[in-house]
């Protein structure tokens, strides 16, 4: 049977002051990052520096970023931050929670049609500093062109907010493969990487209309909202967006599996896939999801 966030028990008083706190803090912050984009303008696309991973850093990637953090710190938000630009820092002396931060996923859009592409910056929530992704308090992302906010909190769904208006979002609930079905798989993966994983992977479906939209932000926003019924990534650098997508799809109703079908509920942040490039199939079902193994053979 599926399970969404109505299906869990509630939370309790405490638990629910603390996520809707970070519910606060995580919106302000993407938010923020938003605004910071904006003030850019065209000087966002100015390379500044080398990121921890040897990628060149657009200065967009790295305002968006520091306006987050700024955010935490002025919140005092006891957080070690794992991200992109600005590598691992610790905001407190004793951290309680684990940020999971992406100032622009999605530079190679933004440095082609920064006004118009489809790019954002993934933020995420966990409780502790060794977490398991079930351990998820807030996930979100913000689609910068459309100044959409994607979100969703432990127990309480996922929502978007546009045009200042706040409405749930739910996946698809698709549980079978047709023609008719919307793929997006990271084939970006295999042409910046040089290999096939993803490629291989994605012929054995047996669909021809698979995209790849060169962001995985907007990959798991349209996912959760029901756009398209699966998504086939990979990890690779970290995995922040597939941390910051997991209570986002979860939320929503949708389910990230590994390659054998078993979710990435119980796996810990800091151990699957962090050597190594594991396939991630991540549908607006858990039927859809062992629908697609089933076809690839994995």
């Amino acid at each position: 049977m599926e399970t969404n966030s109505k299906d869990r028990p509630p939370a309790s008083t405490q638990e629910k002051k603390e996520i809707n706190r970070m519910i606060n803090i995580g919106t302000l912050a993407l938010q923020e990052a938003y605004k910071a984009v904006q003030n850019l303008g065209a000087a966002g696309l100015d390379q500044v520096s080398k990121n921890q991973f040897g990628d060149t850093a657009l200065k967009g990637d790295v305002d968006a970023e520091e306006a987050v953090i700024n955010i935490l710190g002025k919140n005092k938000v006891p957080i070690k931050v794992i991200s992109e630009e600005h590598g691992i820092l610790v905001i407190g002396e004793n951290p309680l929670y684990l940020g999971i931060l992406d100032g622009l996923d999605g530079s190679g859009v933004y440095k082609k049609d920064r006004l118009g592409g489809r790019y954002g910056t993934m933020f995420a929530i966990y409780r502790g500093t060794d977490p398991t992704y079930d351990d998820y308090l807030y996930g979100g992302i913000i689609e910068h062109a459309r100044n959409k906010l994607y979100f969703a909190s432990k127990k309480q769904g996922a929502w978007v907010i546009e045009n200042g208006a706040r409405k749930p979002i739910h996946c698809s609930r698709s549980a079978a493969l047709s023609e008719k079905s919307r793929l997006y798989a990271d084939t970006n993966f295999d042409e910046v990487y040089k290999t096939n994983v993803v490629s291989n992977f994605v012929k054995r479906i047996g669909l021809q209309d698979i995209t790849c939209m060169r962001s995985s932000a907007i990959h798991y926003a349209d996912l959760s909202e029901g756009n398209v019924d699966v998504v086939i990534e990979v990890t690779r650098k970290g995995n922040l967006e597939i941390a910051v997508a997991f209570p986002l799809i979860k939320e929503a109703g949708g389910e990230m599996v590994d390659s054998r079908g078993e979710s990435l509920v119980s796996k810990k942040y800091f151990e699957f896939g962090q050597k190594n490039n594991l396939i991630v199939v991540s549908a607006a079902t858990k039927s859809l999801a062992d629908v697609v193994l089933d076809r690839t053979g994995v």
